[in-house]
């Protein structure tokens, strides 16, 4: 479906960037892969890494383009210290709350998962970040927080 989406543009607004990017594909890739990943040995890690996506990369891009902040080009793509600020907050609040509820206590391991989620979702390129993001994400919650 969604690819049949970014062929035909069904839906305009899901495709709806100004530069070439799979990004939709690679996020319900991702989602396949972490479901394959995680579904029985780690959900809260497959959730975390859906979430940090989810939430984190769209707030991003939306506080990003909304409001004026210092910004810069990376590998072409426009990035900008408020929505950065955005991924790595909101990635910050999904690990803590997902952590918590496992009942992990806080500690600097939540802090490395978003800053890497966050790190890594600069690297936007054809919306490649749809894809790293959350595998990276889930894997890092498995190995920092959950192991």
């Amino acid at each position: 479906m969604v690819f049949i989406n970014y062929t035909y543009k069904l839906f305009p607004t899901i495709e709806d960037v100004e530069r070439k990017s799979y990004g939709t594909l690679f996020y319900c890739l991702s989602l396949f892969i972490l479901i394959y990943l995680f579904w029985d040995k780690d959900p809260y890690a497959l959730i975390s890494g859906f979430f940090i996506m989810t939430f984190g990369d769209g707030l991003a891009g939306l506080i990003g383009k909304s409001f004026d902040s210092k910004s810069w080009i990376f590998f072409k793509q426009k990035k900008s210290l408020l929505g950065t600020t955005t991924m790595f907050l909101t990635s910050l609040i999904v690990v803590c709350s997902i952590g918590y509820a496992q009942q992990n206590n806080l500690n600097l391991n939540y802090f490395t998962v978003a800053f890497f989620a966050t790190l890594l979702e600069q690297f936007s390129v054809l919306g490649i970040d749809n894809l790293i993001v959350p595998i990276s994400s889930a894997l890092f919650f498995n190995f920092f927080i959950t192991s």
